[in-house]
């Protein structure tokens, strides 16, 4: 087949499955490849074959082991003789979407690629998502870094921002990845997504879509192993998009591909904080290392280059960093257990911009460094600061802490949305004078609760 390399994904309990390759070989002439349609075609027949059963709570189920020789003789022979479709229902209509705009897809017929024409594809839908690619992905990147390098507070520091269509890009990110989750989860329909070379925006959608639908990539353990098999196996150009090689001379090939799709991951964090098993501070020092070659898990361009380079053995890898027993990026208010398909808000007014890598001074430290004075405004580090080891930075206490901290040579000026609970505090705090007063000169200590 004119495809490139394939990667399938199966949804556990409708059998509708999750594909990815690489453009077909149609060019300026038109040509048909009988093994790509066929391809394309068995897909959604093998789907109809072995769509699930219902069991007695009412989930699919995809049968015992014991059928499964069974199965495949059915599946064998429906590709054969095209005949065991009908026996066993109608295939889903394949869903093809193409990470590309139409106009661009078109333009690539001039160096012998396309798209699919459904007159050729019986039983598939194609959907353009429009997607930028990695030129305009670059230069938006380098629209944002200069915005961010600004002075604190621009004027036009909204306007600015949205002139660099990073926010915009992934938003149409996100709303990919949401299609390729609804018609896998809500319709039950296989989808085979594409881009162009199929190792830069088609891993963004796949990868996307995945976490989406299953809780175990929202693990420490399964988000390793879904940036492992979807960007590293699949052969995502580390080495050229982040410019690792040694003889980088071709900037254009430059592009943070895979930066931008841990944003979207980001975002995904920002909108379901309970339903991730790592938290922020994972995924920004993930981003650090994709770029310090301190390790060598994004060296070269491919499995083979790292294999040939002895990467594997001559380096170490940035999971032994990122493991699931380090608490200092797993997440405190993760519910494990949760099945829940995630559906998120792809508008633009519901991203963020990832302060903690695009404004280095919020970036998020573990717990345990000793550093995190960068936190506190200037001046805001008094005595009681000095010769102590800040382990977390000091955030809200709570009622009884501020009453026992409080000092009274000063007024209490925290106020609460509650006027009783003010007039209770401001009471409270004259009959805590004389106490106060007794004890003048000791330094007031901060409970670690």
């Amino acid at each position: 087949a004119s495809f490139g390399s394939w990667f399938l994904c199966r949804h556990v309990r409708n059998g509708a499955v999750i594909a990815r390759c690489s453009q077909p070989e149609i060019s300026w002439w038109g040509w048909r490849n009988a093994d790509d349609e066929y391809l394309v075609t068995s897909i959604a027949k093998a789907c109809a074959l072995n769509p699930g059963v219902k069991v007695s709570g009412g989930m699919p189920h995809n049968g015992s082991s014991d059928g499964s020789e069974a199965c495949d003789a059915d599946f064998d022979s429906s590709l054969t003789a095209c005949s065991g479709v009908e026996n066993t229902g109608t295939p889903q209509k394949l869903l093809i979407l193409d990470a590309r705009s139409y106009t661009a897809a078109v333009a690539n017929r001039a160096k012998g690629g396309g798209c699919e024409c459904e007159e050729y594809y019986p039983n598939c839908e194609v959907v353009f998502m429009g997607m930028a690619n990695i030129h305009s992905i670059r230069n938006s990147f380098q629209y944002l870094r200069a915005v961010c390098s600004q002075v604190p507070d621009p004027s036009n520091w909204l306007s600015a921002l949205e002139s660099t269509k990073w926010l915009q890009h992934l938003s149409v990110m996100l709303k990919a990845a949401v299609l390729v989750s609804s018609a896998v989860d809500r319709e039950g329909r296989p989808v085979l997504v594409h881009c162009s070379d199929g190792w830069d925006r088609t891993p963004q959608i796949v990868a996307l879509a995945k976490i989406l639908l299953d809780p175990y990539y929202r693990t420490m353990e399964g988000f390793q192993v879904l940036v492992e098999s979807d960007w590293l196996d699949f052969g995502h150009k580390f080495g050229d998009r982040c410019g690792h090689q040694e003889k980088v001379e071709d900037q254009n090939e430059q592009c943070p591909v895979f930066l931008q799709w841990l944003d979207a991951v980001h975002q995904l964090l920002k909108q379901f904080p309970c339903l991730f098993e790592f938290n922020e501070a994972f995924l920004v020092k993930l981003v650090q290392h994709t770029y310090s070659c301190l390790y060598g898990t994004f060296l070269g361009n491919s499995p083979c280059e790292r294999e040939m380079h002895n990467i594997y053995k001559r380096t170490c890898s940035v999971w032994s960093l990122l493991r699931a027993g380090n608490k200092n990026f797993h997440n405190l208010l993760y519910m494990p257990g949760s099945e829940q398909v995630l559906h998120p808000v792809c508008h633009v007014r519901a991203l963020h911009v990832w302060t903690a890598v695009y404004l280095p001074a919020s970036s998020p430290h573990p717990l345990g460094q000793d550093d995190m004075d960068i936190y506190l405004p200037p001046g805001s580090q008094s005595q009681e600061f000095s010769g102590r080891c800040l382990d977390r930075l000091p955030k809200t206490r709570s009622m009884d802490d501020l009453l026992s901290a409080c000092d009274s040579s000063s007024p209490l000026t925290r106020t609460s949305s509650d006027p009783n609970l003010n007039n209770h505090c401001q009471e409270v705090r004259v009959g805590l004078e004389a106490r106060h007063a007794t004890t003048e000169g000791a330094e007031p200590h901060l409970g670690e609760g």
